[in-house]
């Protein structure tokens, strides 16, 4: 949810709002994208300490 606020500027009224469907396709997203957001910080303190 926080996430969803913070980088997609979506008030968590506009969320529960949505249909369960939705909710199911915003929550992949989110998931996906914090994965890809841990993978390139985790490259990025790699590099740093090398």
């Amino acid at each position: 949810m926080y996430l969803l606020f913070r980088y997609h500027n979506m008030k968590p009224s506009e969320y529960y709002r949505m249909g369960y469907g939705e909710k199911q396709v915003i929550r992949a997203f989110m998931h996906y994208e914090a994965e890809k957001r841990k993978e390139e910080a985790d490259k990025i303190e790699t590099m740093s300490n090398q």
